[in-house]
């Protein structure tokens, strides 16, 4: 659970986490994050990675784009931690 917390202890980490649980159960393709973040691509890659590392967020591929959704079963089993 520590890399969980430590994936979250961030703003913008906070900011990236409400954003992609407001987008719904596809989530967002990184394009879209990089224009409601107005973060550097290099930033919100860094952000990403440690939010996807903690378990926090799913990615995948679709066709040539990366996409990010919520892991919500991460968010279930914090509930019974």
């Amino acid at each position: 659970m520590a890399i969980f917390f430590d994936a979250l202890a961030h703003p913008r980490r906070l900011m990236l986490l409400h954003i992609l649980r407001n987008s719904g159960q596809n989530g967002m393709a990184i394009h879209h994050l990089i224009k409601h973040t107005n973060l550097t691509p290099a930033t919100l890659s860094f952000h990403l990675e440690k939010m996807q590392k903690g378990e926090i967020l799913k990615r995948r591929v679709k066709g040539s784009e990366v996409w990010f959704t919520v892991n919500n079963r991460s968010f279930s089993q914090l509930a019974t931690f």
